[in-house]
This record gives C-alpha cells, structure tokens and sequence, in this order.
C-alpha cells in the first residue's frame, strides 16, 4: 500500500513538474509602455554559477542559473511595478551563445529600465560579457574579473586507444571537415587554422560587444559612470584577469563597492529617472516559491553531494566549443 502510494505521489509531482516548465518556457515579449509610477520595485536578480542553456524547466532547476536569469530578466522588463533592475554576478563565465543572449536582453532594453550589475566574487569572461550590458558596474576591491577572451579545447586520445588499447577509431563522414578537432585523429594545419579564425571572430564578437555596452553609453544618470577607452579594451582584452580597483582604475568597472552601494546606485537612478523620491523596496525576483522552493532546496543540496561534477572543469562538459570562461 505505502509502495503504491508513493508512486502515486511521484506521478502527481511529475505532472505538476510538467506543468510549471510548460508554462516557464513561454516567451515574454517586452512591452515599453507597462511602466508605473505608483506601484514601484528594483527587481533584484541573482546570476551564479556557469553560464549555460538548461532547459529543463523543471522543480530541481537552479532559480540562480543562466535560463532562469534570462528568463527573470524578460519578466522583469515587462512587469509594470519594476522600474528598475539589479543583476548580483557571481560567475566565471560559459558558453558563447548563452552570454551573449543574457547581454542581449540587457543591452537592448536597458534605455526602458536601467541595470546595474554588482559583482560579487567573480564576474570574468562570460560574467563580464553580461555585466558590460548594463548602465553601471559595482564590484568589491577583491572582485576578480576580467579575462576577455575566448577558449575552445578538445583532447587527442589517437595514441592511447592506438598504442596502449589497440583500439582504432573508424570514421565515416561526408566531408572532409565534419570530424574537426575529433579526439581520435591528430589535428591537421588547416583545420587549427579554421578553428582558430572561429575563435578569432568570436572574440570579436566579444571585445564589440564591450564596446557597444561601455564606449558607446549616452546616458545622463547622475550615479557616476568611467570612460573605458578604446586603447585599454585593446590592451587589457588578452585573457589576462583583474581584481577590482584595477578594473576601475581602467574603466571596466564604474565604482568600487558591495551589493548595498550597487542597491543605494540603483536607487539613485529609478528615483531621478522616473521622478520617484520616496524610497524604492529591492524585491529578490528571481526567488522560488511553494512547491519550487522545497525542490531548489532539495536541488541545491544534491548538487553539493554531488562533489564530482563540481570540481570537474566547465570545458570538459563543453568540448570541441568556444567558451568564454576562467577556471
């Protein structure tokens, strides 16, 4: 009996759990004319851990991870009692694509809703390619941030299976080019060369985006901005990390300061933008609830047992793929 309604109970929670990712995965379009004055908050949205597609869409997702983010920020940008929004980065970095949609959504509607990114202990390479999206950039003086670039590794295992396993891989593709940087066969000249272009015009891609997000600012918002010039986004684009009063000192970040100076910024901003003076609640948005909240507990605490997965480096999940990630 206790058997048969267990199974029970966990067909009912599938069919919930099938229900609210139904609903999660529908896409919100951005309406810039559901702003009020009256009835106002500063959506609070916490990114952390690697950047990544998880579509899952299911009650052991992480509400911090990069989807929930994105789709955090659609809700936000369309929720007309927020008129403002404050994005906490804690993040290494990840894939390509994923960062550039997340800094995307920013960039292109940070004119309706001003964004301001406080860093947290780390925002380098993807989490810097998001933070570079918004108005204004806190970071602590120890932040490490930074390492603008991009990565793609792959493995050669011809000799092991070769020599060590006696075992060969056997390969039929309809072009020449279709099993590139495959761990069974040593890398030709011409296929480093093709795949280092790749990299090079996604790195481009990168250093533009930058540009785009902190050169080309025209707002007149009185919290404090700095110029990053040309010439140290040039310069200091090669990889290379920082801490955070480099950063400043070289105008990839705006302010030296915690999550509080970052809200009290954010703040100053909604205020003076939307002629708001009274003070403005910080509300955390992207925070589970109910049923969602006792399997994100139960999530994050199975992905701490899981220690394996946790120290095995990002790039090993993602090989044979550009990365814009520090580990």
């Amino acid at each position: 009996m206790q058997k048969k309604i267990a199974a029970l109970l966990l067909i009912l929670l599938c069919i919930v759990s099938i229900y609210v990712g139904i609903r999660s995965t529908k896409e919100i379009k951005i309406d810039d004319k559901k702003i009020s004055k009256h009835a106002s908050q500063i959506a609070l949205i916490t990114l952390d851990g690697n950047i990544y597609s998880n579509l899952s869409d299911g009650f052991m997702d992480d509400v911090n991870s990069a989807e929930n983010v994105r789709k955090s920020l659609l809700r936000a940008f369309n929720d007309p009692t927020v008129n403002g929004i404050l994005l906490r980065v804690n993040s290494p970095g990840g894939t390509v694509g994923m960062s550039q949609e997340i800094y995307n959504i920013i960039l292109k509607n940070r004119k309706l809703k001003p964004v301001v990114v406080s860093m947290s202990d780390i925002a380098a390479s993807g989490g810097y390619y998001i933070a570079a999206a918004a108005d204004r950039i806190y970071a602590n003086p120890g932040t490490l941030t930074g390492s603008i670039g991009v990565i793609m590794s792959t493995f050669n295992v011809k000799n092991l299976l070769n020599n060590k396993l006696d075992v060969k891989a056997e390969v039929i593709k309809s072009g020449k080019y279709k099993d590139i940087a495959s761990p069974y066969k040593n890398m030709s000249t011409e296929e480093r060369t093709m795949l280092q272009n790749m990299i090079n015009h996604t790195y481009k891609q990168f250093v533009d985006a930058i540009a785009k997000g902190r050169i080309e600012r025209d707002d007149n918002y009185s919290v404090k901005k700095l110029a990053l010039s040309e010439d140290n986004l040039r310069k200091y684009a090669d990889g290379r990390i920082f801490i955070g009063t480099q950063a400043q000192k070289l105008g990839f970040v705006d302010s030296i300061g915690g999550l509080q100076e970052a809200k009290k910024g954010i703040r100053e901003i909604v205020q003076k933008k939307f002629g708001i003076y009274r003070k403005i609640p910080i509300v955390q948005y992207n925070s589970p609830s109910g049923l969602n909240l006792l399997f994100s507990g139960i999530s994050s605490k199975f992905n701490k047992i899981n220690t394996f997965n946790n120290y095995m480096p990002f790039s090993t999940k993602y090989p044979r793929q550009p990365l814009v990630i520090w580990e």
